[in-house]
């Protein structure tokens, strides 16, 4: 599975809606593009910390994710909030 949004909530019940947004940056050097996938806030812009990404990218339901002294708990993936027409 592709995920592109996750939301998570922390112990006091906040909500973090978070964003994988692709970097791509031309490198001189080598003649060529180069792209990183970064996880932000949707809000803000702001970078997620950087030492959760990899599991991020690998979240499913309910997952607990474990962040220095905080816990976070996955509770929506890839929630859009376009409305699709068939």
């Amino acid at each position: 599975m592709n995920i592109e949004t996750v939301v998570l909530q922390d112990e006091d019940q906040k909500l973090y809606k978070l964003k994988k947004v692709k970097d791509s940056v031309y490198d001189s050097a080598k003649k060529q593009k180069v792209s990183n996938w970064l996880w932000i806030y949707a809000e803000t812009a702001e970078f997620f910390n950087f030492e959760v990404w990899n599991e991020l990218d690998n979240a499913y339901l309910y997952k607990i994710i474990h962040y220095k002294n905080k816990l976070f708990k996955v509770i929506a993936i890839n929630s859009n909030p376009k409305i699709r027409y068939s």
